[in-house]
């Protein structure tokens, strides 16, 4: 008999415990105030920034690359595999960067969502 009621104590005292700790963190993220990016004035379909994919010619990822930061663009990821560079980019430094014969094709990064939406 004395052993059940010790079990109930550190089962609510457990329980307790991590309401202690859960409640005011969750408190604390609520009250969190969402701060918007300001320094982003003037955003078009023209002058915005996207992701494109960069495939450049077999065995020219250096010559690419080299072009690709010539341009002053940011490369975000690389799958050498398939010889392509991503990169984030505007409309008109995309078109400067397509005239070059180490680049095959630049196409925008797919959007992909969920299903559900």
């Amino acid at each position: 008999m004395a052993k059940q009621g010790t079990r109930f104590k550190i089962r609510y005292l457990s329980i307790c415990l991590a309401l202690v700790l859960v409640v005011p963190v969750s408190y604390s993220h609520q009250s969190t105030p969402v701060t918007e990016s300001t320094n982003i004035t003037d955003i078009t379909k023209e002058n915005r920034l996207n992701r494109y994919y960069v495939k450049y010619q077999k065995g020219g990822e250096d010559a690419a690359t080299a072009l690709v930061k010539k341009h002053e663009l940011a490369i975000v990821d690389v799958i050498p595999t398939r010889n392509i560079l991503i990169v984030f980019a505007n409309k008109q430094s995309i078109q400067a960067l397509v005239k070059n014969t180490v680049i095959e094709y630049v196409e925008l990064e797919p959007i992909r969502s969920f299903y559900s939406q």
